[in-house]
């Protein structure tokens, strides 16, 4: 796999575990920005596009979570 996309999946996780750890709302540009100035301390990220994959990304792994505790649950005891 490419180094850009494991260092940016890398960067994704990383963000949405700092805002969830420091109660920071990836809807919140502001607060987006203090993640970036900590984990990006080059500013090679665009803080709008970075926002937006945030987003996204807090979206699907929502609904990826969301299939496996159905799928937990349908499994026989």
């Amino acid at each position: 796999m490419n180094n850009t996309v494991i260092n940016k999946s890398e960067l994704v996780i990383d963000a949405l575990q700092y805002a969830h750890d420091h109660n920071l709302a990836i809807n919140n540009k502001d607060d987006v920005r203090k993640i970036l100035e900590l984990l990006d301390p080059e500013h090679k990220e665009d803080l709008d596009a970075f926002a937006e994959l945030l987003k996204t990304s807090d979206v699907f792994m929502g609904m990826e979570a969301k299939e496996k505790e159905e799928q937990k649950t349908q499994l026989p005891n």
